[in-house]
């Protein structure tokens, strides 16, 4: 085969040895070496003394010939059998990065302010009896939080044109009966969300259209030291209880992830308590994500005696001595805390800052 594609292509070899089938010698196809380029026709072979070159039939269509594989290998009548290739290693997942969310238009947050408003005196009236008195004993919820907190009460449910709130035309805003409850991002109003006492088959809570879902709320200003939990009404009791202490936050959801801002904020703390609730979603987050992400600052610090921080209060927790527990780890760092604060002058963000780097030596 190697002496007739040599012939096709117009080079003539010249027959030098008889042994094992013969030897043949010409110019090389490739650098031309006068009488350095030999073949073997019985093995299919040729190698060139000069340049180098060297392989079969199929080889030598490749490269001189420019065919590739599949065609030199037809050309030649030869049998191939293709190496099935290795499965591709699976990648790593794309590592997160936390996400800047849009915030709600300005035609958006002026409806959603006006339906706050008007929630808001529903509560305080007599309609909102109810709901206040659950407030109280369910959530443990003062008035001065509840006022300060801006929650409100629909008393009924009704439906407005996505126009009225800045929306597509074709978008309905349902608003549900039940608990309004307003997540601000600075002083921007990012969420709505109305909890329902009789959800039926449909969820508790919900965001009202329109509304950035995946913000979390935030309270607090300068603390050094956070909680995080899932229910906005949770934060509010834990800010109620200890927001002098520390940022109190809630995601939401378990499934929740910070965006940048509250993620940039989880960074700077030297310490940060996680208390999702003690259920299978509660568990899993906890236990993947936040330890990987905020390895140095996340400490698990599950309720004790009920499934969130409400339901542990009915039962008799002191949310305050958990969340101080939580922060100093014993007596003695608060009072450490409270002498560095308040005689030495330092914020709180530096007071824990110095006791958490004495933990990890």
């Amino acid at each position: 085969m190697m002496l007739s594609l040599l012939e096709q292509d117009n080079f003539q070899m010249k027959k030098v040895a008889t042994t094992n089938g013969g030897e043949y010698a010409g110019s090389c196809p490739y650098c031309s070496g006068h009488d350095r380029f030999r073949v073997w026709p019985k093995r299919d072979r040729y190698w060139c003394r000069v340049c180098g070159k060297s392989g079969d039939a199929i080889q030598y269509l490749r490269d001189y010939r420019g065919l590739s594989f599949p065609e030199a290998a037809s050309l030649t009548g030869k049998k191939t059998t293709v190496t099935p290739q290795r499965p591709a290693r699976p990648t790593a997942p794309p590592a997160w990065v936390p996400e800047i969310p849009e915030t709600p238009s300005a035609a958006w947050q002026e409806t959603a302010r006006s339906f706050l408003d008007w929630s808001v005196v529903n509560l305080w009236e007599d309609q909102g009896a109810t709901i206040r008195e659950w407030l109280h004993e369910q959530k443990g919820l003062s008035d001065e939080t509840i006022r300060k907190a801006r929650l409100g009460f629909n008393p009924k449910y009704f439906s407005q044109s996505g126009t009225i709130w800045g929306l597509a035309g074709d978008d309905i805003v349902h608003l549900s009966e039940g608990l309004v409850i307003p997540t601000l991002q600075g002083e921007n109003l990012v969420r709505l969300r109305i909890r329902s006492d009789n959800p039926g088959e449909h969820d508790r809570y919900k965001n009202v259209t329109g509304s950035t879902a995946k913000i979390p709320m935030v309270l607090g200003t300068d603390k050094g030291a956070a909680v995080i939990v899932e229910s906005e009404l949770d934060a509010i009791l834990l800010c109620q209880e200890a927001g002098d202490l520390a940022y109190c936050i809630a995601l939401g959801s378990a499934s929740t992830k910070p965006d940048k801002q509250t993620h940039d904020l989880i960074k700077s703390l030297p310490v940060v308590l996680l208390s999702l609730d003690a259920d299978d979603a509660g568990q899993t987050a906890a236990w993947s994500f936040w330890p990987e992400t905020y390895r140095q600052t996340i400490r698990y610090w599950g309720n004790r005696g009920g499934k969130d921080p409400s339901e542990a209060r009915i039962n008799g927790l002191d949310l305050r001595t958990w969340v101080i527990a939580g922060i100093f780890r014993s007596e003695e760092n608060f009072e450490r805390f409270c002498i560095q604060t308040i005689d030495g002058g330092l914020s709180d963000h530096e007071a824990i800052k110095q006791i958490s780097e004495k933990w990890r030596k």
